[in-house]
Order: structure tokens, then C-alpha cells, then sequence
């Protein structure tokens, strides 16, 4: 199949929250998306008619980014004539229920923290294999404000599998950067999403009430740094954490 005038994204977990706030943003700024699924297939359907409805281009891609072998499958089935210009991984590789460390079985714990790095590794490794070839692309890794220390109790599990994913992108940046292969990761804190909407209203206010800028986050504002991250204006940028909690994360009020 001859490749398309687009440049390539693949966007994991494309069909909801960030994910498809991501895809609606990269295909805006002209990039064939590829909307990663991995049970919900009429949810990526529903991002793939809107994109096409505003003359985008877009496909939905089923698999499951812990799988050895079916993130590699998503690797090549997202590239057209075997390239691919864009990789975010944005699934949430791993369910949690906050709990403290004196109930937080082992096991759990484990499960948290390798399947955080297997959502990411088989992916990343596979996508800069074509980047590469290529002498250029981009991979976003997103992450949360929790790696930096708990933003509540019983997050333990998911703030340290959050700083492992921190800590492999940064040294996946310098690997890749002699390659012409930019890598940065988005940590956001608090999004307003289908996933978050039991949060109570009065949190939600207190969260805002403690950002500098006023307000939480939405998920078209991680979508807007994602795609700031892939583009031209930061092209001298990698290996980045850009936090996007409105300034939560610096203030001390």
C-alpha cells in the first residue's frame, strides 16, 4: 500500500479521554491516526467519523499493548509502507485501586508497575526501529503528576510505576536523539474525563481552587501539549516531563 500524503500517529487507547482528545488533535494538524482499542471497538469507530467527518484520516487498530506480540502487530499494522512518524502511549496498561502500602499485596504492586512499563516498552522499542530507518519521529510517553510524589493516600503503586515510565523515557531520549528520534512524556495531574466523572463536584472545586490558573484539567489540554510535543515548534525538545496540572505541581499555596 502506497503511503499517504499524512505523516503517521498512533495514539494508544485512542478512543476515549485523552486518547481521543489526542487523536482529534493530531489529526487536525494533518496526521493519519491510527486509534488503538482494546475492547470498545464502537468507541474508536465514533473518533474515526468524527476525524473523517472534518476531513481528517483515521483507522481503528485493536490490541493489547501488554502483549509482546500484539503490540509489535500494532506497530505494523499503524505503518503505512513501514513508517510511522508519531507514538503516544497513552493506555493505562494497568488498573489500581488506591491502597496503602500495609494492604498492598506484593503481587499487586508488581503488577502495576511491569505492566506500566510493558503498555510502553514492546511499543517504543518496535516504533524507533522504523524511526530509525527514517532519521526521524517522535514518541509521547503520558505519565502523571503522582511519579513526583502522592497527590493522595494509596497511590504508592501507581506514583512509582509513573517514575519508572519517567525514568525509561529519559534514557530511551538519549538513545534516540542520535537517531533523530525525539522523546518527552506529558504528566498530567487531575483530567476531566468519562474515567474521573465520580469525583465529586466539591473535589473537583478544591482541585481547581489550589492551580494557579483556576481551574482542572480537560483532556484536550493534554491533547494540546502532545501535539506541541510531535511538532516542528519543538523540535529542539526530548526527554522532557512537561506537567500539565495549571501549575499545581510548583505552587506552594
Amino acid at each position: 500500500m502506497a503511503r499517504p500524503d499524512r505523516p503517521i500517529a498512533l495514539v494508544t487507547d485512542g478512543s476515549r479521554g485523552i486518547g481521543a482528545a489526542t487523536s482529534l488533535r493530531l489529526a487536525s494538524a494533518g496526521f493519519r491516526v491510527a486509534v488503538n482499542y482494546f475492547s470498545n471497538r464502537s468507541a474508536a469507530d465514533e473518533v474515526v467519523a468524527r476525524i473523517e467527518a472534518d476531513g481528517g484520516s483515521a483507522f481503528a487498530l485493536r490490541g493489547d499493548v501488554r502483549d509482546e506480540q500484539q503490540a509489535a502487530r500494532m506497530i505494523e499494522q499503524a505503518a503505512v509502507d513501514g513508517r510511522l512518524d508519531v507514538l503516544v502511549c497513552n493506555a493505562a496498561a494497568a488498573a489500581f485501586t488506591p491502597t496503602p502500602v500495609s494492604a498492598l499485596s506484593w503481587s499487586d504492586f508488581r503488577t502495576k508497575v511491569t505492566d506500566e512499563l510493558a503498555g510502553a516498552y514492546i511499543l517504543a522499542q518496535r516504533a524507533l526501529a522504523l524511526m530509525e530507518k527514517q532519521g526521524q519521529g517522535n514518541i509521547v510517553f503520558v505519565s502523571s503528576t503522582a511519579a513526583d510524589g502522592p497527590p493522595s493516600h494509596g497511590m504508592t503503586a501507581h506514583g512509582t510505576a509513573k517514575a519508572a515510565l519517567n525514568t525509561f523515557a529519559r534514557f530511551l531520549a538519549c538513545e534516540a536523539g542520535p537517531l533523530g528520534v525525539r522523546v518527552n512524556v506529558v504528566a498530567p495531574g487531575f483530567v476531566r474525563t468519562e474515567a474521573s466523572a465520580h469525583m465529586p463536584q466539591a473535589v473537583q472545586q478544591q482541585l481547581a481552587d489550589r492551580a494557579p490558573l483556576g481551574r482542572v484539567a480537560e483532556a484536550d489540554d493534554v491533547a494540546r501539549a502532545i501535539t506541541m510535543l510531535v511538532g516542528d515548534d519543538a523540535r529542539f525538545v526530548t526527554g522532557a516531563v512537561v506537567p500539565i496540572d495549571g501549575g499545581t505541581s510548583v505552587s506552594r499555596m
